[in-house]
Order: structure tokens, then sequence, then C-alpha cells
């Protein structure tokens, strides 16, 4: 986890909150290839990501892989057949789930590779596990049943649709659960298993036309946006009642996701990327090659990738702009379904018809944003802000947002609830104040800009052992290097041991020899 403060000439670049990997000091041009994983069989589903960068993946082989930030194998687990699924993380990250063509749902111990329990369907499972806050999982199968499981994999409940269910559900703050079948309706379901209503896309039509792939995106108010075999894009209320709809030019498999501008991204088969706002209308189209079922990823920058198929045997992951043109394309032989998946060290990751794990250099971790990409974020959970992960936190953290009266969404570690652009975690490393717009917690001193000097003045939290502070540099607002506290570019002061009498704060003044260099920002990172 990490939270971000940039500053450009003494003005507040950005604030945020990002799972946070190793920053590489030496950086790529975006669209390189770092490294890549060869299975046995087509990569089908999207990935998953830990929070210490082992990457998850199922594979046609009937095998599930776990593979480090470094492209090397820790693991392999064989099911009965297929694994179709994307792969969900538990909240602790100790269990891995996934569903395979042998009619399985498989819990793996993320440690070990080692099966934790099994539980059988019907018939196939192709879409991913959800779980909710409080572990349970939610799933369909191609048998025409919806499945509810405790995190032991026992069955809570169990609904007949009677139509195969590949769309992955998504689980909503109050614990209610979404998922699209293949009869044209998205169902709505209470947390313990009873229907609240359903919603009808265009109904008649046949096959594809009208079956519901789209895994939903729930916003943090309750919108729920998803796409159609019919072609339309839906926006609907909690209560199940349209608020609009956008017709695309074909079925529409992908799911949604937001822009840092809260534009809606999603692909469709007539090859083209939507952007549109939140009341329906056409930002712009990008045709970028037909589109299956590879949800877009939208990165920091807004920068949108996604898989495409080019024709001839030739797919490429796409990289456009936030206006919809093309910045760079990584072009493969065989087809991509896969969902990208970014991590804040600024690569990016996919599997392909060929059987092989990608990992490409972008420059540009996760948007911070309610919904980035499929599954919501890397751990698949498709959990829209039911899960307060501020307990992975120190027990401080925890007191200091109870005196603010923050609880729920409101306490994620990248909520920004007063509006100035500067994420929880930096708050409270700087002691700053949540409720109210500061606009900055960095005063920063140009006068000797003559010589390359900046002096950053600030309070620093002292006491956290969990955290950490560091300090980075960039000549683009891409490529990010550490300054160390100690080196040469760096030196420090302590102004105030003990600025408010508490024994947490410290003020602190760093001066750096910034050269030619023109970003300058402060990471607050957790381990």
């Amino acid at each position: 986890m990490s939270s971000l403060l940039g500053i450009e000439k003494g003005r507040l670049l950005c604030a945020g909150f990002a799972t946070l990997l190793a920053l590489p000091l030496a950086w790529a041009a975006p669209g390189d290839q770092k490294w890549f994983f060869q299975t046995a069989g087509e990569i089908f589903g999207s990935l998953a990501m830990d929070s210490k960068g082992t990457v998850y993946a199922g594979s046609r082989d009937d095998r599930v892989y776990a593979v480090d930030p470094n492209g090397q194998m820790l693991w392999s687990f064989t099911a009965g057949d297929w694994v179709d699924s994307s792969p969900t993380l538990s909240h602790d990250e100790s269990v891995l789930y996934f569903g395979s063509w042998d009619n399985n749902v498989y819990a793996v111990n993320t440690v070990t590779g080692a099966k934790v329990w099994e539980f059988a369907t019907g018939s196939l499972v192709i879409a991913s596990p959800s779980i909710d806050a409080s572990g349970n999982l939610f799933f369909g199968s191609s048998d025409g049943f919806f499945y509810s499981l405790d995190p032991n994999g026992n069955l809570r409940w169990q609904y007949y649709v009677g139509e195969e269910m590949d769309s992955s559900p998504t689980v909503s703050e109050d614990g209610s659960v979404y998922v699209g079948a293949f009869d044209g309706l998205l169902y709505a379901f209470t947390n313990d298993g009873n229907l609240m209503w359903s919603f009808a896309t265009e109904l008649g039509l046949a096959g594809e036309a009208q079956r519901i792939k789209s895994p939903p995106t729930v916003t943090a108010d309750g919108e729920i946006f998803f796409g159609g075999g019919d072609g339309f894009l839906y926006a609907l209320d909690q209560n199940g009642v349209e608020l609009w709809s956008f017709f695309a030019g074909d079925i529409i498999d992908t799911g949604v996701a937001i822009t840092p501008d809260q534009s809606l991204v999603f692909g469709c088969r007539d090859g083209s990327l939507y952007s549109i706002d939140k009341n329906g209308i056409l930002n712009w189209e990008s045709y970028v090659g037909d589109i299956f079922y590879s949800t877009p990823a939208v990165d920091e920058f807004g920068r949108i990738y996604i898989g495409n198929y080019l024709g001839n045997g030739v797919s490429g992951l796409t990289c456009v702009s936030g206006l919809g043109t093309l910045v760079w394309e990584y072009l493969i032989l065989d087809y991509i379904d896969s969902s990208p998946l970014l991590d804040a060290s600024g690569q990016l990751y996919f599997g392909a018809y060929d059987g092989a794990l990608y990992a490409l250099e972008v420059n540009g971790g996760p948007a911070e944003t309610g919904w980035s990409r499929f599954g919501k974020d890397a751990a698949n959970r498709s959990l829209q802000d039911g899960y307060d992960d501020s307990s992975f936190l120190s027990e401080d953290y925890n007191e200091w947002l109870q005196v603010y009266g923050l609880f729920g969404s409101e306490a994620e570690p990248d909520a920004d609830s007063d509006g100035d652009g500067i994420g929880l975690l930096m708050e409270y490393w700087l002691s700053g104040d949540p409720t109210v717009a500061e606009g900055s917690l960095v005063n920063v001193s140009y006068d000797k800009v003559d010589q390359g000097l900046t002096t950053f003045e600030f309070n620093r939290n002292k006491i956290e052992s969990v955290f950490e502070l560091s300090f980075e540099h960039s000549t683009d607002l891409m490529a990010w290097s550490k300054i160390l506290i100690g080196e040469p570019e760096v030196t420090e002061a302590i102004l105030d041991p003990d600025v408010f009498g508490d024994g947490k704060y410290e003020t602190v003044r760093l001066t750096t020899d910034t050269g030619a260099l023109e970003y300058l920002r402060l990471r607050a990172e957790v381990f």
C-alpha cells in the first residue's frame, strides 16, 4: 500500500493509494516485454496478484500457477480439467479460489499450492468467484445454479436460475450480490440468498445475443453498470431501476472500468473501445480490433489497456490515451481474452492463447478509482467497498480513523472525503485533518533555485513500524526513482522532535539537490 503527495514547482500534483511493489530505479520503455512465463495450455481468464507481487493464472493445461514478480514459478496446482475461471484471493491472501471445467470450485493454499478444499457443482465453472466482507464465496455454474459457500467450502445457499452463468458476480458494500445469466437477466440477491429483483435486457434474442457475460461494476453510490448480448450498456440503481442505456455496435462481454475523470470505458465486439460519461453520453469511440472478454484496465494517468484481435491470427495488448488515441501496441500471434492487470511498480500482466503469461513495462500504476479493471482490483474479489483493509494497518491508525469518525468506505486508505486531493494514508502520515480540505501538507521552498535546491518541511509520523516515508523524483511524471534519505542528494534536519507534545510527530526539513529534475513527490508505504 502507498500514498503519494507530489510537488511541481510548489504545487500539489497528486495524492492517492495503491498497492505498492518495489520501484525499479531503471525503467524500460512503455510496451517493452519484461518477461514471460510459458504454460502448456491457453490462458483465457484474468489474473490475480497478491500484495507481494505474486501472480496467479489458470490455464487450459488444467493447472493454476503461482509466479513470482520476476517470472519464476513458485508452484502449480493440477485440477481435473481446464481452468478458465479467474482466480480470486481471500482477504488475508492465504487462499486462492477458482473454478474448473471439471465442475469443481477449488480453494488452494497460496504458500504451498496444496488443496484446502473442493466443492462440486453439476457442470463446469467458468466465472470467477467473488467474496463478501466475511469471506463468503459467490459464483455461478453452467448447471444453472448460483451458489454461495462459506470460507471453509460449506454450502450456504443455492438458487436455481435455469441457465448457464458465466458472468462473474459483484458484491456491494451492503453485501448484496449481482450476477448475469444466459437468459438475459441480471439478478440481485441478498447476502443470505433471497432474490431481491431481476432486470431483463432485450429478451427473445438467440444465443449470444441474449446472454449476459459482462461482470457487473458497482460504484460506491450503488449504481450498477453491465453490458449485454443485445449490444447495450445498462446503468441501474440499487433497486434494479434502469437509469439509462447506451447502444454500442455489437455484443458487450467486457466489464466496465472507471477512469480518473469518472468516465466509463468498455470494449465491444464491433472492435471499438468506448468511453462514456456517467450519464451515458459518448465521450469517444476508438477502433482497436475485435474485443471479446478482455475488460479494460486504467492507469493513474488515465491511459487504458485492453486485449483485442486484429485479424490473421494476430492480437494486440493495446494502450490508448484518455482521449482514445493509440499510444502503443504489443502484438502476439494468438488470441487475448485475459483482462490486463496493473501493479503499482508500473508493470502490466496478461495471459494469452499461446499459453504465455506476459509482463510488460508501462510506467504507470492502477488508477485511483473505484473500479479500474476486471474484479475491481488485483485480488479479483469483485467487492465494492465492503472490506475495510485498514485492519491490516496499525492500531494507532485505526484509532485515528475513529477520532475523525471515518468508517466503511470512508475509512479506505485511498479515501479523500474532504476532497483536497490528499489520500487518507498521507493525511495520517503528515498529521493532516481528513475532514478539512488543506490543499497541501508540505511546505516547499525554492529560495535557491539557481543552485537547483528545494527544501521540504512537514510533520512526520515517527512511531509507525509498518510505515515508511520515502522521497522520489521524475523528469516526465512516468518514471519515478527513489532518493534515499542520507544519500548525497538529500539532507535531513529535525526542526522539532515532538511538535505536538504527544511523542508521535516530528517536524522535518528535507533539502534536495534537484538539478534538472522537474517533479518531486513523497511516498508513504505500508510493508
